[in-house]
């Protein structure tokens, strides 16, 4: 089955193709006082043309200690038969609009193996 490109960037990485575009959700956040606020939260969706590597990075904002990465796709080199994942800030990491060096950055960090 292909992938919707309508709305996706492209970028490459190594010799592969991987789709890519951000999209901006609410989030129901209930507070100590027990009331709901509602939240955004910006998500950047990278998503290999042959669907093995997908990945959810939520977008940071300031102060946040560290991002988060939910991973979908069989192919996830650092950490196999991860389901979500810590990723460290980086300089450019809480910009509104990433740039495809940010998304190569993060697909290069995704696929490095770390030492067990």
């Amino acid at each position: 089955m292909a992938v919707n490109k309508k709305g996706m960037r492209k970028v490459n990485f190594k010799g592969r193709q991987y789709l890519w575009y951000v999209n901006e959700s609410k989030q129901q956040v209930p507070p100590e006082g027990g009331f709901v606020e509602y939240g955004t939260q910006r998500v950047l969706h990278i998503i290999a043309s042959n669907k093995k590597f997908i990945v959810h990075y939520r977008i940071p904002k300031e102060g946040d200690p560290h991002a988060t990465l939910r991973v979908e796709g069989p192919q996830f080199p650092r950490q196999p038969n991860a389901k979500q994942v810590q990723v460290p800030r980086w300089k450019h990491d809480s910009k509104r609009f990433p740039t495809a060096d940010f998304v190569r950055r993060l697909i290069g960090w995704c696929m490095e193996q770390t030492p067990s």
